[in-house]
């Protein structure tokens, strides 16, 4: 069995009542409801905190792309014949 722990978190009426509806709709419990949304939450931020990370490391050995390179290359989506990939 996994180690769990226990969470509290206040909340108001309006939001207990839609996850109250929300567990009915889908005969799940509003704890999975909650644990969800949470797991969701972590990992898109992680995700976000990661590629964020990435980028700094790329400006710190000078990994860069010119802005006027990028807007240019921009510009030539759906032309024929689109630009080049500013490298």
């Amino acid at each position: 069995m996994p180690d769990l722990t226990m969470v509290s978190f206040r909340t108001d009426k309006e939001m207990e009542r839609k996850l109250g509806e929300l567990a009915k709709a889908t005969d799940r419990p509003k704890s999975w409801h909650i644990k969800e949304a949470l797991r969701e939450y972590l990992e898109l931020h992680a995700w976000q905190i990661g590629e964020i990370n990435k980028g700094l490391e790329d400006v710190k050995t000078g990994r860069l792309v010119n802005h006027d390179d990028v807007g240019k290359w921009l510009e030539s989506w759906g032309a024929s014949g689109d630009g080049k990939i500013p490298e």
